[in-house]
């Protein structure tokens, strides 16, 4: 499956960023079919997975389904030491109700490690606005 989304991430040596898509416009995806909203990873200054991020549904959809998978993506927007190599990462994708058409959104929740071969872990949740067309 190609993923064509904005990549969430976190490099080992920094804090997460923040999530690209939820706080600017809406996000718009056909109707009747699943589609990628966004990709989390994490990954270290020599562009290493850090590890697997725990996912949650917080708010479901009034009018889909949210679900996650876990997906080898390139890179990209991330640094430019680690743009275009490959990573694996969390996709989130949305499906709409069949022949729904409009506004819906989410909340998720994800909990991954802050630096490699560590315990600590970062919570972040934030929603996420659709528009189905």
């Amino acid at each position: 499956m190609r993923i064509p989304f904005k990549c969430i991430a976190l490099a080992a040596s920094l804090a997460f960023l923040p999530l690209q898509n939820a706080n600017a416009a809406e996000i718009s995806i056909p109707a009747n079919r699943e589609s990628a909203i966004n990709f989390v990873t994490g990954v270290t200054p020599s562009c290493r997975n850090i590890g697997k991020p725990k996912m949650k549904v917080v708010k479901e959809p009034a009018h889909g389904s949210v679900r996650f998978q876990w997906t080898k993506y390139k890179i990209g927007n991330i640094s430019r030491l680690c743009d275009g190599k490959p990573a694996w990462g969390m996709a989130i994708l949305f499906t709409p109700q069949p022949g729904f058409r409009g506004k819906d959104s989410f909340t998720f929740g994800m909990s991954m490690q802050r630096y490699e071969n560590r315990s600590d872990t970062k919570y972040i949740q934030d929603s996420v606005d659709v528009v189905v067309k």
